[in-house]
């Protein structure tokens, strides 16, 4: 009877890898590389504004349509782009450690899973946005998010 169980759990295992694979090859298919860095922008504008409502915060894209399928991340037929957007904060007597809480708490309002926090920088990941590192400096007190898109089907391949 031992048989049947393992089998059974094997079956389970595949099914379960073929739907988180067509899950993510959905996302994937959904998103054009622009439309990701859009995404990504938006959102991250959207958490240095919900502590900073005045800021317009400056946008650089670091690595653009950067290889991020395949293996070891070598296959051009996904990519994704790296971008870091910046803010800084209005009144220099704010608090670097209240400002960090309260970037960790519109993340998580925000719906980001939070990963790590340490030295007031947090990583997160959130489906179809990405991942990233959202820090809080000390003088200028700023919010610095740098991170990568969601790994999208790149088009011209």
């Amino acid at each position: 009877m031992r048989f049947p169980t393992l089998l059974l759990g094997a079956v389970a295992a595949s099914v379960l890898l073929a739907l988180m694979t067509a899950c993510t090859s959905e996302l994937e298919a959904k998103m054009t590389p622009e439309e990701s860095r859009q995404v990504f922008i938006t959102e991250a504008k959207a958490v240095i504004q919900a502590v900073f409502p005045d800021v317009d915060p400056l946008v650089v894209v670091k690595a653009r349509d950067v290889p991020c399928g395949g293996p070891v991340g070598t296959d051009y037929s996904s990519v994704e782009t790296t971008i870091n957007v910046h803010g800084d904060a209005p009144d220099d007597n704010l608090d670097p450690d209240h400002v960090f809480e309260q970037v960790n708490e519109v993340l998580k309002q925000r719906g980001w899973q939070i990963n790590y926090t340490r030295n007031r920088i947090a990583g997160a990941e959130r489906e179809g946005v990405g991942g990233i590192s959202a820090g809080v400096g000390d003088s200028p007190i700023g919010i610095n998010i740098l991170g990568d898109t969601e790994c999208v089907e790149n088009p011209e391949k």
